[in-house]
């Protein structure tokens, strides 16, 4: 029985059981396709998903490109007159009671755009009759001198051509005030300018309040035998009287602009002198190790060729100093001799500064070969004291820079220009009193 079991386990598998394998094959198939075709259907989603949202961002970055160039477009073209038309329309439409909400977003929106380009508005005069103001803004820009808080850059802003185009004298002091401004940024930096500019904007809002205090008003009765007097209108003896006052003021701020523009200018000139000092010395170093370097080309490389080298960076050092103490003793005299045109710009005042030790160096070594070459046969001293020697006489070299003149006379200033030329159409105090002398009678 043991054998029968034996030979009956080691038979083929019956005909059923050969059957299921097949069908076992179809259904892994069925099923890994099946797999497969979802997998498929998620990379599809995941690949469509992930297109949406490429285009959502694409568009997104899009639009806001459109909306900064937008912005940057509006706030290039908003102007001060433009500011000040806005606030003249919202400004009445407030008085009257009744603000159109477009009207206040409008305003709103070009004062943004204008603050955005301008900085913010430290103070502004609004006129109450005419779309007409003045204003003061500030902004600050990182430089190398201000990385951190910025420098403050302040600018007067005015429109006033719609509230003035009957009033001519006022017209022509608030550009005297806007030539002043001009001036002032160009020129000055720091609490001077700021002090400049403030004046400047409180002499604008005082003319300009004139204007709107004396429009459709009759004039005091005081002024009518004065007016009459002068063959003119009350309203405009009253006008020339503010812009009388207002002009001595504005005399005031350029007597202020001047002193302040001049020591402003001898601060950048001194910083000047000290950069061309700093690029002076790796300069005489450069040109000392050259000469060291062709020294050795011969052999002849020794204590001697040494001192030379050492007596050749004396003397450039000592004429550069001489140079620098020449001009620092000019700018603390009170006689008024070291002149500076400031308004030739700051920038123009810095390079004019750094040639002067460049000068008094070459003047040092000129004076150091002329005595070495033997030319005005000069007994030199001994080895010791060789370099104090050519050194003391380079510097007293540079000290006397101030007789050479490295730059024409003062650039005119715009006032100066019309100053001069209307003292040339001017008539002598004798023309206009006639001819005289002999040749009168005649």
């Amino acid at each position: 029985m043991a054998t029968a079991r034996t030979e009956t386990s080691g038979l083929p598998p019956q005909p059923e059981q050969r059957a299921g394998a097949p069908h076992d094959a179809a259904a892994d198939g069925a099923r890994r396709v099946a797999e497969e075709a979802t997998r498929l259907q998620h990379a599809a989603a995941k690949t469509f998903r992930r297109g949406l949202r490429d285009g959502a961002k694409a568009l997104a970055r899009e639009l806001r490109r459109t909306q900064t160039l937008a912005d940057d477009r509006e706030r290039l073209l908003t102007t001060f007159s433009d500011l000040a038309w806005a606030h003249w329309r919202w400004e009445r439409q407030r008085s009257e009671d009744r603000v159109d909400p477009h009207v206040r977003r409008e305003y709103e929106r070009r004062v943004i755009a204008f603050q955005e380009r301008y900085g913010e508005i430290l103070d502004a005069y609004w006129s109450i009759r005419d779309a007409s103001a003045v204003a003061l803004t500030e902004r600050t820009r990182r430089t190398l001198l201000h990385p951190f808080r910025g420098e403050r850059i302040p600018r007067f802003h005015r429109a006033t051509e719609w509230a003035t185009r009957d009033e001519p004298a006022i017209a022509s002091a608030l550009d005297h005030c806007d030539t002043l401004a001009v001036k002032s940024s160009e020129v000055l930096r720091g609490s001077s300018e700021l002090i400049a500019l403030r004046r400047v904007l409180a002499v604008a809002s005082h003319l300009l309040g004139f204007v709107d205090r004396t429009r459709g008003r009759p004039p005091r009765r005081g002024n009518a035998a004065a007016a009459i007097a002068t063959g003119k209108t009350r309203h405009e003896h009253d006008a020339a009287k503010v812009v009388k006052e207002q002009k001595r003021e504005l005399a005031k701020i350029e007597a202020f602009y001047d002193r302040a523009g001049n020591k402003q200018a001898r601060i950048v000139y001194f910083v000047g002198m000290v950069a061309g000092l700093a690029c002076l010395l790796p300069f005489a170093t450069a040109v000392a190790a050259l000469i060291w370097a062709v020294d050795g080309l011969d052999g002849e490389r020794g204590a001697d060729h040494w001192l030379e080298i050492q007596t050749l960076l004396v003397s450039i050092a000592a004429g550069a100093l001489g140079a620098l103490l020449s001009v620092l003793i000019r700018m603390a005299s009170d006689t008024g001799k070291f002149d500076l045109d400031y308004e030739v710009g700051r920038k123009q005042v810095r390079w004019l500064g750094s040639y002067r030790p460049w000068l008094g160096a070459i003047f040092g070594v000129a004076t150091y070969l002329l005595l070495a070459s033997g030319i005005l046969q000069t007994n030199p001293p001994e080895r010791a004291v060789k370099a104090a020697y050519y050194g003391a006489l380079a510097f007293l070299a540079g000290f006397f820079e101030r007789f050479l003149k490295i730059a024409p006379g003062g650039v005119p200033t715009p006032l100066e220009v019309e100053a001069q030329a209307g003292a040339a159409r001017a008539p002598d105090k004798g023309e206009a009193a006639g001819p005289s002398g002999p040749g009168a009678a005649a």
